[in-house]
């Protein structure tokens, strides 16, 4: 892709943008969408009708209950696919034939052959596809990232990363393995940190109740020898203070970093409960809301506009993320470690 040459006073180009999935974090790229001047909601859809006349009647764009439709029959520049992860593919492969641009919510998909063709297809039509991988726009990940490459720890020896839910989310969730909502933000954060492929996966998970695993361990090998371990469940009760609790510790042989998200930095004593609202990834100021989504959405248009891939949120380590992920299901499944060539 080439860059646009844009001049000093020249209107930025507007966006014309077209949302697939209208469910629970979608009214998180709604917001962020508000805050964007040259991006113009064309088209949404889904199947719930009423939160697709809901969104048209805010947005005064047009509404469908079919995506096929949509993309069949709206013009434009790019599109976000918050389907669930089980339907990641064909709304991708279809808009990247149409032309568009394309940011998909991870994991990219469920099969390391599908995300292979997302990938490949992309390429082909010569059009962006990101996928969100949000923590790599997390400036304390940042700076944990920076410090490891610049050989602040020494030799790395391992990485600990801990991503578990409260329990009542779990009902919608429970459609995939835990290591597609949760662990797949971690498997990337990892490969990001540590700059090294995944070549050996063995993973245990078990079930509270029924055949629905809720709880899953990975231990990963790297190939430069860094040892990975990551714990995900939807086991956190009820009245947990915060609606996630996330850790990482990363071991060098020069020193370690711990991460913790939220950080208790911020904490409200009241008489129902003691809570403690992450203080980063998610911010209203004034009116305006900032953190790692917005950051992250502003990266894809700004991509866009540049007409040049991202040099943040590269396919290939998404593909990674999901041939990962499949090893460690295959792997709680029976019991065996599982070699990555």
């Amino acid at each position: 892709m080439q860059a646009n040459n844009q001049t000093v006073g020249e209107a930025r180009q507007v966006i014309r943008l077209g949302i697939i999935g209208l469910g629970r974090f979608s009214r998180y790229h709604l917001i962020c969408l508000s805050q964007q001047t040259d991006v113009k909601l064309v088209a949404v859809a889904d199947l719930n009708k009423d939160q697709v006349n809901e969104v048209v009647e805010q947005w005064n764009c047009k509404g469908y209950l079919d995506w096929n439709a949509m993309l069949d029959n709206e013009s434009m520049d790019a599109v976000i696919v918050l389907t669930p992860e089980m339907y990641h593919v064909e709304p991708v492969l279809k808009a990247l034939s149409k032309g568009c641009h394309v940011f998909v919510e991870k994991p990219l998909a469920l099969e390391h052959e599908e995300a292979a063709k997302l990938v490949q297809t992309a390429e082909q039509a010569n059009r962006l596809l990101m996928v969100g991988h949000v923590g790599r726009f997390d400036t304390r990940l940042l700076k944990i990232k920076r410090a490891v490459t610049e050989g602040r720890l020494g030799s790395l020896r391992s990485i600990y990363a801990r991503r578990n839910n409260p329990k009542k989310y779990f009902p919608i969730y429970r459609r995939s393995s835990p290591i597609y909502i949760l662990g797949i933000h971690d498997i990337d954060l990892m490969h990001w940190i540590t700059g090294s492929r995944v070549v050996e996966v063995f993973a245990r998970s078990s079930s509270s109740s029924d055949s629905e695993h809720d709880l899953i361990w990975s231990m990963l090998k790297y190939e430069n020898g860094t040892i990975g371990v990551i714990e995900n469940n939807w086991l956190m009760p009820d009245n947990t203070p915060a609606e996630m609790d996330i850790r990482m510790e990363i071991v060098g042989d020069s020193g370690t970093i711990h991460f913790q998200e939220p950080d208790r930095s911020l904490e409200f004593w009241v008489d129902d409960a003691v809570t403690a609202p992450a203080s980063y990834s998610w911010n209203e100021v004034y009116g305006q809301y900032y953190g790692d989504l917005h950051n992250e959405m502003n990266h894809f248009y700004e991509c866009i506009r540049q007409n040049k891939p991202s040099s943040i949120l590269n396919p290939y380590d998404a593909l990674e993320a999901v041939k990962v992920a499949e090893a460690i299901v295959q792997s709680s499944k029976t019991g065996l470690p599982i070699k990555l060539s």
